[in-house]
């Protein structure tokens, strides 16, 4: 009988183990799955912190070459200022060397003529001409014979203005013979020859 008891005792710490194996296999089942469910929930936010983290990294190095960007960008303004004052500072000393040098060519230019002028005399021949208004062949040999021919030394300017057989005046008719004499004359003087001559 004790054996009998003992196997009842057996059997129901059998079935009561059993049963309480199935419910603790049943909270095992049911926190493995839990877990497994948190592992894979862990495993979502791990990619989702993982493509924040690319998101970031990417922004972050958009933000550095914006930045880098707009350093340069002032850098190549401040230069471009820089390269405007240098044109302006370069215009105006290219018009101040122009200026100078306008002043040195008149300079040269009046030296020229100074030592022109001190190694050269202009000389023009000047011819003075007596017209009378007659009938008589006479009077045109007298005023042929009586013409004035001489030669006066000028200055550069006045050399290189005049020209051969130009008109250095005409006076018009003599007033003083007409009215004495009765004679219609006029004098001419003209330039007739040029020349330069050193000293």
């Amino acid at each position: 009988m004790k054996k009998i008891l003992i196997l009842l005792i057996c059997l129901c710490l059998c079935v009561s183990c059993s049963k309480e194996s199935r419910e603790l296999n049943e909270i095992l089942k049911n926190e493995r799955l839990m877990i497994e469910h948190s592992i894979d929930s862990l495993k979502n936010e791990r990619r989702i912190v993982i493509a924040f983290n690319d998101s970031l990294f990417l922004l972050n190095k958009n933000i550095m070459e914006n930045m880098e960007s707009a350093e340069r960008n002032n850098r190549l303004m401040n230069e471009r200022k820089q390269i405007e004052s240098d044109i302006i500072s370069f215009r105006n000393i290219n018009e101040q060397l122009k200026r100078q040098n306008n002043a040195l060519n008149e300079q040269i230019n009046k030296n020229k003529l100074a030592l022109d002028a001190s190694r050269n005399i202009h000389i023009i021949k000047i011819k003075i001409h007596q017209t009378t208004y007659s009938l008589s062949p006479g009077e045109y040999i007298k005023n042929k014979i009586n013409d004035i021919v001489f030669e006066i030394p000028v200055d550069k300017a006045y050399y290189d203005k005049c020209s051969i057989g130009q008109k250095v005046t005409d006076p018009g008719l003599k007033i003083g013979s007409l009215i004495m004499d009765g004679d219609f004359s006029k004098l001419k003087i003209t330039i007739i020859n040029k020349r330069t001559v050193r000293r």
